[in-house]
């Protein structure tokens, strides 16, 4: 159900961003960032993503804006990445896809 709710609000977030561009950020951040996984990294192309979500930063990072995101780990990436990445139909949505053994 959280997963609906979250692909719903992507959906209306990015409907009506996508005939605007937003300005970019000040700071724009690293081109890649190296989650790590367990003992894997996993290469996040942030820059990319950036560009993707017209430099809307609120749709990672939230309200706080630009930084780390607090808590991040396996519950924000599962909250935030793959409902994204199913609803875009791009991007790892399978386990196996992030974690390899």
């Amino acid at each position: 159900m959280k997963r609906v709710i979250l692909m719903l609000a992507l959906l209306a977030i990015s409907g009506g961003s996508a005939t605007v561009l937003a300005d970019p950020p000040k700071n724009s951040g690293p081109e890649v960032i190296d989650f790590k996984m367990g003992v894997m990294i996993l290469p996040f192309q942030h820059r990319k993503h950036q560009t993707n979500l017209n430099n809307e930063c609120f749709h990672c990072h939230g309200k706080k804006g630009p930084g780390k995101i607090d808590g991040w780990g396996k519950e924000s990436a599962h909250t935030i990445c793959i409902p994204c990445h199913d609803l875009e139909e791009k991007g790892p949505i399978e386990c196996k896809q992030c974690h390899k053994k």
